[in-house]
C-alpha cells in the first residue's frame, strides 16, 4: 500500500467514498432517495405509488430495456465497490497486523516510550564501556577432595 494512503485521514475517506457509492448518507430514510448504486437500483425497479397510467408506459420493450440496462450497470458498480471494500478491509488487516495500523497507541505513550528508549540506551552505553570483570574461583587448600 502506498504510504501516502496510510494515514487515518486517507482510510477514512476512502472508506466513507466507497460507502457513499454505494448509498449516500443524506440522512433520508428512504433508501431510494440517493445517488449510490443502491438507491439507482431502487428507483429503477420501484413501481408503488405511481398512476396506472405510467404502469402501461413501463410495461413497452423500450422501458423495459432501459430499466434492465440501468439495474445491470448499477449492479456491477455495486459489486466492484463491495469489492473495494473487501480490499481495503484486507488492506486495514495488513496494516494492524503487520505494525503500520496502531490503535491502541495514544500519541502521549509516543513520548514515554522514547523517553524509555533513551534510558534503555544510555544504560547500555554505560555497560559498553566497562571494563569486563572477570570472575575467578580462589582454591583453599584445606577442602581436598576425600
Amino acid at each position: 500500500m502506498d504510504p501516502s494512503k496510510r494515514t487515518q485521514e486517507a482510510l477514512l475517506a476512502r472508506a466513507e467514498a466507497l460507502c457513499d457509492a454505494i448509498t449516500p448518507r443524506d440522512g433520508d430514510a428512504d433508501p431510494s432517495a440517493g445517488i449510490g448504486y443502491l438507491s439507482t437500483i431502487l428507483k429503477a425497479v420501484k413501481m408503488d405509488g405511481a398512476p396506472p397510467s405510467t404502469m402501461n408506459a413501463a410495461n413497452d420493450y423500450a422501458t423495459s430495456a432501459a430499466k434492465e440496462l440501468t439495474i445491470r450497470e448499477q449492479t456491477a458498480g455495486l459489486i466492484k465497490t463491495t469489492q473495494d471494500i473487501a480490499t481495503l478491509i484486507r488492506d486495514l488487516q495488513e496494516l494492524w497486523l503487520f505494525g503500520g495500523l496502531d490503535t491502541l497507541q495514544n500519541p502521549a505513550d509516543e513520548e514515554a516510550h522514547r523517553k524509555k528508549a533513551d534510558e534503555v540506551a544510555g544504560i547500555i552505553e554505560v555497560l559498553a564501556q566497562q571494563k569486563p570483570v572477570v570472575k575467578t574461583e580462589e582454591k583453599d587448600g584445606d577442602n581436598d577432595a576425600i
